[in-house]
């Protein structure tokens, strides 16, 4: 139950850490104002102009979700391996991330990074936090 809890709390760690990320690129790389979100042909349309820093910071979100919501996970999770739990969380990330790739066409640069984005930070957090010196 408590490895359970130690990816759910993964996983919401993650979320809240690719908020923040994405929030910072949203201040730094304002989307136009008149973009209407519930059209899908003009966020197409977005993203084919968007500047290339402001698509990295969707790569540095995932990476940075995963990293830090393996390290939560490896931290609470008991047993011999804790830090398997950074890569679960990892691959949630990974799974989600796919998913928006999927809805939202985005360069192909974005859709290669992103396994790298979401499986090493998560590995890499999932060690830190199974070391529990934090």
């Amino acid at each position: 139950m408590r490895n359970l809890f130690a990816v759910v709390l993964g996983i919401a760690v993650a979320v809240f850490a690719i908020m923040v990320v994405e929030l910072i690129g949203h201040a730094v790389f304002p989307p136009p104002s008149e973009l209407r979100v519930d059209d899908p042909e003009a966020i197409r349309d977005y993203i084919e102009q968007a500047p290339f820093l402001a698509l990295a910071f969707v790569p540095i979100a995932w990476a940075t979700g995963a990293f830090c919501g393996g390290a939560v996970a490896a931290m609470v999770a008991s047993g011999r391996r804790p830090q398997r739990f950074g890569v679960i969380v990892g691959l949630v990330v990974l799974v989600a991330s796919a998913m928006n790739l999927w809805v939202i066409p985005h360069p192909m640069w974005l859709v290669l990074a992103a396994p790298f984005a979401c499986l090493i930070p998560g590995r890499l957090g999932g060690a830190l936090g199974a070391r529990r010196e934090l």
